[in-house]
């Protein structure tokens, strides 16, 4: 059982991983969906007074993490320029077939009006961030600047890991979206995935950059996970229907996200044929139409795919409380 546990983290840390890779993906839903939300929450904050449990939780997932971005880093890279429309399709559909899990929680709950409430202001509150990403994406294109790589660029990368590790841990924010809003996203891909690819070339002249820039990003990424797993346990104590009706107002919001945001206004953009910004990369390999027939069968797929994994998820959980009675 034990390693069965196990194994369960390690892939939940690596679905974690990849979707916290895809701006409108929310790390956090999918560690909700595959229920280890709570556990990571409370094996962070446990950490001094059972350092042994939290290792036991944290391990297995923070491995399926960093074995799921590595790859994604070159697998996104070629898919943002390429096959856009099906890879948020795929993930789409995931979290909309994996939906009712996240509802499980609270099931036997009927929403009030104020519950109702909070579902719409956080979904109108992630939509927000997918309209503010397009309407300034433009604006922020630090491409250049971690070409050079100045000194003071790599303080500048601890708060913006903090603020990407904010939204990795409250579910249905999407910390690659921020990212995205911010104009970080798209130079610290193409820069880890340049400079690793040079690495693996022989060629180590940006091995000191690459280093720090990950390292800067992770130690604001551990801070801002610390602080908002802190508050997170507070909000689940005391008051853990409203909670979650909030996760469930996000995660609606960042299906809508997925399909606009910056990145994708970009590729509908080349699609229609508008100018593009210098700095975008982007040449389907299908055409436009082709692309969004297969997406819908990609959305229809992994939707249904991922809620048989709910559905046997269910029964799992059933067969195991009735041999506990």
């Amino acid at each position: 059982m034990k390693v069965k546990n196990w194994f369960k983290r390690f892939f939940a840390g690596m679905g974690i991983g990849v979707g916290a890779a895809i701006p409108g993906v929310s790390g956090a839903a999918i560690a909700v969906i595959f229920k280890v939300y709570e556990d990571i929450i409370a094996a962070v904050n446990s950490f001094r007074k059972r350092f042994g449990y939290a290792i036991k939780v944290l391990i297995p997932i923070l491995l399926g993490i960093i074995i799921a971005v590595i790859p994604c880093i070159f697998l996104f890279s070629f898919a943002f320029e390429h096959f856009l429309f099906l890879l948020i399709s795929l993930f789409a559909g995931f979290l909309i077939g994996s939906f009712p899990g996240v509802t499980d929680e609270i099931k036997n709950v009927k929403p009030n009006k104020k519950q109702i409430i909070i579902i719409i202001i956080g979904a109108i509150f992630v939509i927000g961030l997918g309209l503010l990403s397009v309407f300034f994406g433009d604006t922020l294109n630090l491409q250049g600047l971690f070409d050079e790589m100045p000194w003071w660029l790599y303080l500048v990368l601890i708060p913006v890991g903090a603020l990407a590790a904010v939204a990795l841990t409250v579910p249905g924010l999407s910390g690659s979206l921020i990212l995205l809003i911010i104009g970080f996203y798209r130079p610290l891909i193409d820069h880890a995935k340049e400079w690793s690819s040079a690495l693996i070339h022989g060629d180590a002249s940006h091995i000191g950059p690459l280093l720090g820039m990950i390292g800067c990003f992770a130690v604001g990424c551990i801070i801002g996970v610390v602080l908002v797993s802190k508050i997170m346990t507070v909000l689940l104590k005391k008051w853990h229907d409203s909670t979650f009706f909030g996760i469930i107002g996000f995660i609606l919001g960042s299906i809508f996200v997925l399909f606009f945001n910056y990145e994708t206004i970009n590729y509908y953009k080349y699609w229609l044929g508008w100018d593009l910004p210098e700095h975008a990369v982007i040449n389907p390999y299908l055409t436009w139409w082709v692309e969004i027939l297969i997406g819908v069968v990609l959305i229809g797929l992994s939707a249904f795919g991922s809620y048989m994994l709910v559905k046997a998820q269910r029964k799992h959980q059933i067969e195991k409380e009735e041999n506990h009675d």
